[in-house]
C-alpha cells in the first residue's frame, strides 16, 4: 500500500553498462570527523596516523581502522583528510603494532599507498593496501 491507502507500482531498470544495480551504504556513509576510505577510490595517500575504530551493529562488532591521511580530499563538498575502513586486509596490515609506533609516534608518514582490488588465492575478491 503506498500513502493515502493508494497501491504503488515502482518498475526498477537495469543499470547499463558498467553500472552498479544499487547504491552501497559506503556511497553516502560519513561519520563523525571520518568518511568511508571508499569514498577515495584507488587515488593515493599517505597516513600520518591510525587509530582503531570498529564498527558495532546490534550485538556484532567489527573490526576497523580510522586514518589521517597528509592529504586533503573533496567528499560531497567538504574536505576531508580522516577515513575509517573495515575491510580485513586493510585493518590487518594497520593493526601492526610496529608499523602503529613508527606513524603514530615516531611520526614516520606512511605512504604514498592506496587501497586496490586484488583476487585470492581462492578467487575472491579484497581490498588490500598497496605501496605506490
Amino acid at each position: 500500500m503506498g500513502f493515502d491507502g493508494q497501491i504503488v507500482t515502482i518498475r526498477l531498470e537495469r543499470p547499463r553498462g558498467g553500472e552498479r544495480w544499487m547504491s552501497k551504504l559506503a556511497d553516502y556513509q560519513t561519520i563523525g570527523d571520518s568518511a568511508s576510505l571508499t569514498k577515495i577510490g584507488e587515488k593515493a595517500f599517505t597516513i600520518i596516523g591510525i587509530l582503531d575504530s570498529d564498527y558495532t551493529q546490534g550485538t556484532v562488532t567489527t573490526p576497523g581502522v580510522k586514518i589521517t591521511t597528509a592529504e586533503s580530499f573533496e567528499i560531497d563538498g567538504n574536505s576531508i583528510s580522516k577515513f575509517h575502513t573495515t575491510r580485513v586486509a586493510v585493518v590487518q596490515r594497520l593493526s601492526n603494532p610496529n608499523l602503529r609506533r613508527d606513524v603514530n609516534e615516531e611520526k614516520k608518514p606512511l605512504g604514498p599507498v592506496k587501497c586496490v582490488s586484488q583476487t585470492a588465492a581462492n578467487g575472491k575478491n579484497f581490498f588490500n593496501l598497496v605501496d605506490v
